[in-house]
């Protein structure tokens, strides 16, 4: 075997999250020498298909795709690489308590159909809703190539007519109060609310959830904005279609490579040592790994500023979502639209969330250490539109639930982790009663859980709260923005960057484009 001790790279990135493995392929389509190392056995970080039973095939964390950019799509040829990705229409089914329903569809007419059934006077206000939106995107759109965007790069996008309430909107609004201005339906505020809390540790009504809300119809699929999709296969695909791009550049990807130490030296990143005792040197490093876990961790605080350290303590990193595994016997019968066979209640997202009300009150539950008696769920069952996932009559089923916090104010995760995960299927069975007899296999993913498995601190699924006063240039740290470090040829460029996560590729691209961009100005470096 070949020994790699010495073996001198351009770069190396710690962590083949898909972020880590956009910024390694962009440096190896570039010429460059790259080595990215992966704690764990498979790629992919939180992007992973994986088979918790035999013959089911699921998306671990992240479970579908909207936000992924065009241009990483493009650049890094990722359909010739096998990504593929459909939108999904219906986009989401939602039941009610009553027995109502309501289906949102990508053919707007549809949809306004739908929401006629609760209110005549919301199905002309959801058209200038989505104008809004379509607004603050197109201002916001170009600050996702920035490092961090200035308080000039920002005076310029929000200049101009409606400009001064398109920023209030997005930045101080609570999406509660954001759809109480256009809509009095209850039911279809419901629905749109659930976007403004997602992996969020807050509730709808607290300020600054409308920018959560943006973060979620920034993208699309299919030409559809905002609109959500499946990746064939499982969103593990996504990771494997970035890692061959990256391969047939020429870059490398071990993995059972788990980092200890980024190497410092006269504050200098010179490469990395392993937890296996192996070292590998290189000009630059670049961390896929949240703040925490790179500053606190691999770097440590002696190499630090002091303002920086307690900067990243200081972080909201402790994430409030559980995340449900299922493997079923049978599709869910829902009240609201009854039938086992696959149709519109099945195919898209299934978001069960009675109220605004409701979704405050989880989150209050959570906010007092207390897993929420009835949880919002967002659900998916990728088998109904795709062969493969699951054996033959059966079905796999995503569960994303809101809200259980990271540290318990009674009992244990490991002591409550069943009790809570069954109450989550109680919830469900109120408007699917046919779901508790239906599982035959059931993975509850807590934050601690989520924290262990992909190694990201609080669980925290964005690496850090995305509401508006941990972004732009305070994103990770205020003084600290942008993918740059103190310590010189030291990068960040994980979903703790600006503009934040999801599986999205801006902070990878971007990182990748700043590293490129500074050995153009300064050769020798890498």
């Amino acid at each position: 075997m070949t020994d790699r001790t010495n073996v001198r790279y351009d770069a190396i990135v710690v962590g083949s999250g898909h972020n880590g493995l956009i910024a390694a392929a962009y440096l190896a389509r570039a010429g460059k020498k790259v080595l990215v190392l992966e704690r764990r056995g498979v790629i992919g970080g939180a992007t992973v298909t994986e088979e918790p039973w035999p013959g089911y095939r699921i998306s671990t964390c992240s479970y579908v795709c909207n936000l992924l950019l065009p241009e990483v799509i493009r650049d890094l040829g990722l359909v010739r690489h096998g990504y593929d990705v459909r939108p999904l229409d219906p986009q989401y089914f939602i039941p009610f308590p009553d027995g109502g329903h309501l289906i949102s569809y990508l053919d707007g007419g549809k949809t306004a159909g739908q929401i006629a059934k609760f209110s005549k006077k919301d199905v002309a206000a959801y058209g200038a809703y989505w104008s809004m939106w379509d607004r603050i995107i197109a201002r916001m759109r170009p600050l996702l190539d920035l490092p961090a965007p200035t308080r000039q790069n920002l005076e310029r996008a929000f200049d101009g007519r409606d400009g001064e309430e398109d920023w209030r909107t997005l930045t101080k609004k609570s999406v509660a109060e954001v759809l109480d201005e256009y809509f009095e339906s209850e039911e279809l505020k419901a629905v749109l609310c659930v976007g403004g809390v997602i992996g969020t540790n807050a509730g709808p009504r607290t300020p600054g959830t409308a920018y959560v809300k943006y973060h979620h119809i920034l993208g699309g699929v299919g030409g559809h904005q905002g609109a959500w999709g499946y990746v064939r296969g499982g969103m593990g695909a996504v990771s494997q279609a970035i890692a061959s791009s990256a391969r047939e550049a020429g870059a490398e990807i071990l993995t059972n490579a788990e980092v200890a130490e980024i190497d410092i030296r006269e504050g200098v990143a010179r490469g990395v040592h392993l937890r296996d005792g192996r070292s590998f040197g290189a000009r630059v490093v670049l961390s896929g790994a949240d703040p925490h876990r790179t500053y606190l961790g691999m770097v440590g605080e002696k190499h630090l500023p002091e303002d920086l350290v307690e900067g990243v303590k200081e972080m909201r990193v402790e994430g409030s979502v559980v995340k449900v595994l299922l493997a079923l016997g049978e599709l869910p019968d829902f009240s609201a639209l009854p039938g086992k066979e696959a149709g519109p209640q099945h195919t898209g997202g299934i978001v069960i969330n009675p109220s605004v009300d409701s979704l405050q009150e989880a989150w209050e539950e959570s906010e007092r250490g207390e897993p929420s008696a009835r949880p919002f769920i967002d659900g998916y069952i990728q088998s109904a539109t795709e062969d493969g996932l699951a054996p033959p009559g059966k079905h796999t089923m995503s569960l994303f639930c809101q809200y259980a916090p990271y540290r318990l104010a009674r009992g244990t995760w490991e002591g409550r982790r069943e009790e809570i995960g069954q109450n989550i299927i109680r919830t469900l069975a109120e408007y699917a009663p046919n779901v508790p007899d239906a599982v035959e296999g059931m993975e509850v993913l807590g934050p601690p859980d989520i924290e262990a498995r992909i190694g990201i601190t609080g669980g925290n699924i964005f690496h850090g709260e995305i509401l508006p006063d941990s972004m732009f240039a305070d994103r990770p740290v205020p003084g600290y923005g942008g993918y740059r470090t103190p310590i010189e040829n030291l990068y960040l460029c994980g979903a703790g960057t600006w503009p934040g996560g999801a599986v999205f590729g801006a902070p990878g691209r971007n990182c990748a484009r700043e590293v490129l961009g500074a050995a153009r100005a300064s050769p020798q470096q890498i």
